[in-house]
């Protein structure tokens, strides 16, 4: 896995996640704690098992390591489900009712979720957005079931197929997501990725 989007310095991400994130490793739960505890995300209990704070905040780059650790030692599959496991717990404003406003709300959700220097990287009642993290960008093709979604962040290609697919699966069971094959792959290198979403 390769990731050239660039991100400042003092960004980190919510624990409130955590907990699913482990528990979608089904089986390689206590690896999966080992992992995150190597890289300085939560602390072993007395058994030795990581116990996170899920108010508390962590590193950014503590968690893309991880997510490259898991790529190569367990596969991209799993961080795909990592990714579903995201799209279930993280926190999204109260508007998405289908899959058009839920993709449309990745970005301020991706904001919300992440934090710069202290500050939440959105703030609802302002509508300030801070840089630093890349976005989701969003395009809806009209009079179409179908949506574009373009996405510069730093996170691995298949963590964003899986948030995104199961996004869009809350409001339409049935939605699908494909990688674009023409346009570039973070996988590969490249600064971004392009996911075609259907329903």
């Amino acid at each position: 896995m390769s990731v050239n989007a660039a991100i400042q310095s003092g960004i980190e991400v919510t624990g409130r996640a955590i907990p699913a994130a482990i528990e979608a490793f089904g089986e390689f739960t206590v690896l999966a704690g080992q992992m995150l505890m190597a890289n300085g995300i939560g602390r072993p209990d007395k058994n030795g098992f990581i116990q996170v704070d899920v108010e508390g905040w962590y590193p950014i780059e503590s968690y893309l390591k991880t997510y490259k650790q898991i790529a190569e030692q367990l596969g991209d599959r799993l961080v795909r489900k990592l990714g579903a496991a995201k799209a279930k717990h993280a926190r999204f404003p109260p508007t998405l009712v289908d899959v058009p406003t839920a993709m449309q709300a990745m970005d301020v959700g991706f904001h919300m979720n992440h934090r710069h220097h202290g500050r939440v990287m959105f703030d609802p009642l302002t509508g300030t957005m801070l840089e630093g993290i890349g976005h989701y960008h969003c395009q809806h093709i009209p009079g179409q079931q179908r949506i574009v979604m373009h996405c510069d962040n730093p996170y691995p290609c298949a963590f964003d197929q899986g948030i995104l697919e199961a996004m869009a699966q809350r409001f339409a069971p049935t939605a699908a997501l494909t990688h674009d094959p023409l346009r570039p792959c973070r996988k590969k290198g490249d600064p971004s990725c392009t996911y075609v979403i259907t329903w």
